[in-house]
């Protein structure tokens, strides 16, 4: 049977923060330590509002474990893309005045996807989509 604390308002154990982040970036197996001895050695520290509960448990703040979760998702979620190509592609554009349909279709192509998985903002992709644009268009002017 599972011990119960009587704990804080809005603290949870190590265990239960540790599952907090494993549903949040949906890790399938349970039994994965990665995060449960990093959230362990930061409670320690006193970071995520970690405090010594008794003689031998700790406590975190459950807001700063998702918090934490959240991070560790967006981070993943950058590492999902070579975001090197990207702006070498840009580079690219900035220095050739006029693209082909494939190098315009693909440089949009990972525009959508880095605004999409939220690592550029709107307004970088808006730029970045009218340079696309004027770069073909003027590559079409020249060309007749």
């Amino acid at each position: 049977m599972v011990k119960k604390y009587h704990l804080d308002p809005g603290y949870v154990t190590i265990p239960e923060a540790n599952e907090i982040v494993l549903r949040i970036l949906r890790i399938v197996n349970k039994g994965d330590k990665s995060h449960y001895n990093k959230i362990l050695e930061g409670a320690k520290k006193g970071i995520f509002g970690g405090k010594k509960h008794g003689s031998r448990m700790y406590q975190v703040r459950k807001d700063d474990i998702v918090q934490y979760a959240e991070e560790c998702l967006q981070n993943e979620k950058a590492n999902l893309f070579n975001v090197e190509i990207a702006p070498n592609e840009i580079e690219k554009l900035e220095s050739m005045p006029n693209i082909d349909n494939n190098t315009a279709s693909r440089l949009y192509y990972y525009l959508k996807s880095l605004r999409f998985y939220e690592i550029i903002s709107q307004d970088i992709f808006q730029k970045g989509e009218k340079r696309i644009i004027m770069s073909l268009n003027f590559g079409k002017i020249s060309a007749k």
